[in-house]
């Protein structure tokens, strides 16, 4: 009997942060530094010029679709000076997000300070995808 397998939605916005990053549609990071996408950060370590994605929940939408939450964090190097290319990084990343995919957006993009070390930034935004499963 067939089933129904939910789409995995961290690794599909993941794969999708590469094409915006491949686009050159972000901030250019200075010489020498390049965006970088993931889902884990080793701990103790802050990282630069990254996007992480993490699923942290989500719903049931029905036996084929699911309301997948992740959270999208934007780090540049972290200093005062890279502040506006790491803020201009999440809402171009929202934007685009919005546009390739039916979401909703559960939190705008807020600085906040870094888990490791609290004197640098990053921002957090949250969002909601549509996603469907796919028969197995």
């Amino acid at each position: 009997m067939p089933v129904v397998v939910p789409a995995d939605s961290e690794r599909l916005l993941t794969d999708f942060v590469q094409t915006v990053i491949t686009g050159d549609y972000l901030p250019t990071p200075p010489t020498g530094q390049a965006w970088k996408r993931g889902n884990t950060i080793p701990p103790g370590v802050t990282p630069k010029w990254f996007i992480q994605v993490r699923a942290i929940g989500g719903e049931d939408a029905g036996r084929v679709a699911d309301r997948p939450l992740l959270d999208v964090r934007v780090w540049a190097d972290g200093t005062t000076a890279t502040e506006a290319a790491r803020s201009q990084a999440a809402r171009v990343l929202l934007a685009r997000i919005r546009q390739k995919f039916p979401s909703n957006i559960f939190a705008m993009p807020v600085p906040l300070p870094d888990p490791v070390d609290p004197s640098k930034v990053h921002t957090l935004f949250t969002v909601q995808l549509f996603t469907r499963g796919v028969q197995a």
